[in-house]
């Protein structure tokens, strides 16, 4: 893991509430793009689709499946 996602791992791992964590993580509502490929919540390794849930345990919360985050499948 590059020196950039530790770093905002730790920062989750200190934030006081989910909200935060969100902001952290850059979580936004609509996918993204890594290296030109779209990147999405579902189609990232911590997505539980059943749930529609993150399980990063960083940032462990209910997302979206069109949703995407800087941490997109660390």
């Amino acid at each position: 893991m590059s020196d950039a996602g530790q770093e905002l791992l730790d920062r989750m791992r200190a934030a006081p509430d989910r909200k935060s964590k969100a902001e952290i993580a850059g979580l936004i509502r609509e996918p993204g793009e890594i290296d030109g490929d779209k990147a999405s919540c579902e189609l990232c390794m911590y997505f539980l689709n059943n749930h529609a849930w993150c399980d990063l345990p960083e940032l462990d919360m209910p997302v979206d499946p069109d949703w995407y985050c800087q941490l997109w499948r660390i």
